[in-house]
């Protein structure tokens, strides 16, 4: 990919807009990504460093908190169309957060080879966020 449009493709995935400190966003964040990763009913190291890795970059969330938060994505998990409508609430005006989000699923899926399953939760939280 020419580097101008990965550049303009990272720049779409800011987060700048979104209050981080929101722990109702946070949670909804990362039941979405957890359902979608456990979709196969396995989480892999690299799912689950995938995982941290977007909750200290794009949160600034240390160890800890990331682990509290991972805890709590795997209770509510079969929330998932709760949080999933949160999330959509509270990142709905913009596009850009939910690009992010598609980016961060996509790497996501593609540090092993994914199911079907999980390629339906996928397409699920693209068609109710895009």
């Amino acid at each position: 990919m020419p580097s101008k449009l990965r550049e303009w493709f990272d720049e779409l995935g800011h987060m700048d807009h979104l209050d981080k400190k929101d722990h109702t966003l946070q949670r909804a964040f990362a039941v979405v990504i957890y359902h979608v990763i456990n979709a196969d009913e396995k989480e892999t190291s690299k799912e689950k460093k995938r995982f941290s890795t977007f909750f200290e970059n794009d949160f600034g969330l240390d160890e800890l908190e990331i682990y509290k938060l991972h805890q709590e994505a795997s209770q509510f998990d079969k929330d998932f169309d709760t949080y999933l409508g949160v999330l959509k609430e509270k990142i709905g005006a913009y596009p850009e957060v939910e690009l992010k989000l598609m980016q961060t699923l996509n790497s996501i899926m593609v540090t092993q080879k994914f199911n079907e399953k999980e390629y339906a939760e996928f397409e699920k939280i693209r068609d109710a966020l895009l």
